[in-house]
């Protein structure tokens, strides 16, 4: 895609100019070993792919054509491996060429996503798993050799030079997290994006040339409803919980021991599976409700195995284990939630059941391995008892208020925090569930989809860099009152006095006058800062947060009310705000707001 001629603070190109010509001037030292791709404007250069290459790889050849051709002005040939070999190439994806090398790609080891980066005689080597390992080598390299940025699909850097330098290279990177999907609008709503940003999960349109996706959910979650319909009840009231005595029905969980329903569920899961061949993930798991069923067979094995999840994992291992035979590639889904969290005594899932384990009730102002709270000392004790016993973990987790979109919330401090604790116990995939409402523009969404994207890539990666990075594109002149802003937001939970849950309410102690005030004030500074009306638009969605609470917290009345609420919505909307919370439209509130 053509990106339109965009500016970018001083700050930035400072910044990632430097990243460029500080490896030129390491490897003018060590010459010998490095390749010079471009020199005043030419370049002995040209790009190899296989005459069988698929899609992603072809697209990824293209790509690093396009970037490299930005970056210093020159556009590189792009040849198939059925041509003679020349001293200088960059060989891009498995090839003749790397038969001729005797470069062997360690296939099992790199899975669908890993690469090898490697120089070898005059030539470079981006070679990946299919079938997205390539593409993701390609992006690697040009945000880690040539400072390329993708900051939002608007929005992009790419350092210019007239020598192009690339050190000696020898690695392979395998990311610890095999699904990775931030479940934000910012970063769904462009697959170009989402695959610039390595994420692979279902809810991006990744086509072919970006290697699908590594996740394809059916149906995505919550499926019981699809698996033993409700109107089932009137008929089968059997298959339906037991509760108090009776049996249930609406939207309640179903009666897990009942044979019946065993094999209506097997049945629908077979034709799921039929229907949708590129499913990879069955969805098994529990209504968005508790509801669960209390009958005299369901409550001994949950009794017996100290937990409501005993149930639900015979149901889900019966179901996994009639398909697993005639569909290998086919994982079955299930939630650890709510009621479910804590896993069985002795039922273990079957290694094709994926456990997908829920953060839900959890403080996110502090980090989940040290918060001192009840509910992340129940959620730390939850995944470390699931860790030995679940090969297959996956964390869904939370990152803003689901009750209200834009308010200010807390978790800047701990979202690295939390995905190294993740992934240091055992967890495979994660889910970072965000404000995912059509128009997006939730509070600090475009900062918090980037970060999050840069943490499922690699959790050790500095994340303060790409921070201010980010900061210092989107908000140029104003980068500092905003980064300013962000510090006095998380300075009130520090002290470990105030948590932050995800449906706090307005009045939240966080949300404190003293720190509203200084908030708007700072915002004000910020606004005046920006220097264009583009980044004066970018700093006004950034104050919307602190301005929603004034107006719902009634921290201002009378003519000044109806001011900042008119001055609010026309930001929202300009700005394309859907949605004041998860159940909310933004229309339907300002209609309340405004007394219609």
């Amino acid at each position: 895609m053509k990106f339109p001629a965009l500016h970018i603070c001083t700050p930035v190109l400072s910044c990632l100019t430097t990243l460029v010509f500080s490896t030129a001037s390491m490897l003018t030292q060590a010459a010998d070993s490095s390749l010079v791709l471009v020199n005043n404007e030419s370049t002995d250069y040209r790009i190899v792919v296989s005459a069988q290459a698929i899609p992603s790889e072809r697209y990824a050849a293209e790509e690093l054509q396009t970037y490299l051709q930005k970056a210093t002005g020159v556009r590189l040939a792009i040849v198939n491996d059925g041509e003679p070999s020349t001293a200088r190439e960059i060989l891009v994806g498995e090839s003749k060429r790397l038969q001729e090398l005797k470069v062997s790609l360690p296939g099992a080891k790199l899975g669908s996503d890993g690469f090898i980066l490697r120089t070898q005689g005059g030539r470079l080597i981006i070679a990946g798993g299919k079938p997205r390992g390539t593409l993701n080598g390609v992006y690697t390299f040009l945000e880690e050799q040539i400072g390329v940025r993708w900051f939002t699909p608007e929005l992009e850097k790419v350092p210019g030079t007239n020598r192009l330098l690339v050190a000696a290279q020898d690695r392979t990177h395998v990311p610890v997290l095999e699904y990775r999907e931030v479940f934000w609008t910012e970063m769904m709503r462009n697959a170009d994006f989402a695959a610039r940003h390595r994420q692979n999960g279902n809810h991006y349109q990744l086509a072919e040339k970006h290697g699908g996706r590594f996740a394809v959910y059916h149906p995505f979650v919550h499926s019981f409803d699809a698996l033993v319909p409700p109107g089932l009840f009137k008929d089968h009231p059997e298959y339906f919980p037991l509760i108090d005595g009776q049996r249930k029905g609406g939207y309640v969980q179903r009666c897990l021991t009942n044979p019946d329903v065993l094999k209506m569920s097997k049945e629908r899961v077979r034709q799921w599976i039929k229907d949708n061949p590129q499913a990879t993930i069955i969805s098994v798991s529990q209504n968005d409700t508790f509801n669960y069923c209390q009958c005299e067979k369901c409550k001994a094995i949950d009794d017996a195995e100290g937990t409501p999840c005993a149930t639900l994992l015979n149901y889900v291992n019966a179901i996994a284990e009639d398909i697993e035979k005639d569909y290998p590639h086919v994982r079955i889904d299930t939630l650890a939630y709510q009621y479910t969290r804590k896993p069985p005594k002795t039922i273990r899932p079957r290694p094709n059941v994926i456990i997908r384990l829920c953060s839900i009730e959890c403080c996110f102002a502090h980090p989940l391995d040290a918060c001192p709270s009840e509910a992340n000392r129940r959620f730390r004790d939850d995944i470390i008892a699931w860790q030995p016993v679940a090969p297959l973990l996956y964390i869904w987790d939370y990152t803003p208020n689901f009750a209200h979109y834009l308010q200010p919330f807390p978790n800047f401090d701990s979202l690295q925090t939390n995905v190294r604790f993740f992934v240091n116990h055992g967890v495979k995939g994660l889910f970072e569930q965000g404000n995912y409402s059509p128009g997006g523009n939730g509070e600090m969404g475009p900062l918090r989809s980037y970060l999050l994207a840069k943490l499922l890539w690699d959790p050790e990666t500095d994340l303060e860099r790409h921070k201010q990075e980010f900061l210092a594109a989107y908000f140029e002149a104003a980068a500092p009152k905003i980064n300013a802003y962000v510090d006095v937001m998380q300075r009130q939970v520090r002290d470990g006095k105030a948590h932050a849950h995800i449906f706090d309410s307005t009045k939240s102690a966080y949300l404190n006058d003293a720190f509203v005030t200084e908030a708007d004030a700072i915002l004000a500074e910020a606004e005046q800062a920006a220097g264009n009306d583009a980044v004066r638009d970018r700093v006004r969605v950034a104050r919307l947060p602190v301005w929603y609470v004034q107006l719902v917290t009634n921290r201002v009345a009378g003519e000044d009310r109806a001011a900042l609420l008119k001055k609010f919505l026309e930001v929202a909307r300009k700005a394309g705000v859907s949605n004041i919370s998860e159940s909310q439209a933004l229309d339907a509130w300002a209609a309340k707001m405004e007394g219609k």
